[in-house]
């Protein structure tokens, strides 16, 4: 298994790619062209679903602030 998608070839010629996600399942197959386009996909479909995260030097600001005043 793979910590991240990753695409392999499947033939020794290199023309037939096939594209793994983390857990090692086949997403699809084609040109190393169609694999690194689904590759970007599904990265900006990951980035997409992540929650928000909180702004950490915001906090830090703020109580950098309180401290001086």
């Amino acid at each position: 298994m793979y910590s991240e998608p990753i695409i392999l070839p499947l033939n020794a010629d290199g023309q037939l790619y096939a594209l793994q996600d983390e857990h090692g399942r086949i997403v699809g197959t084609g040109t190393r062209e169609i694999c690194q386009l689904l590759l970007m996909v599904m990265k900006n479909e990951i980035f997409s679903l992540r929650p928000p995260q909180k702004n950490r030097s915001a906090s830090v600001t703020s109580a950098d602030s309180k401290l001086t005043n």
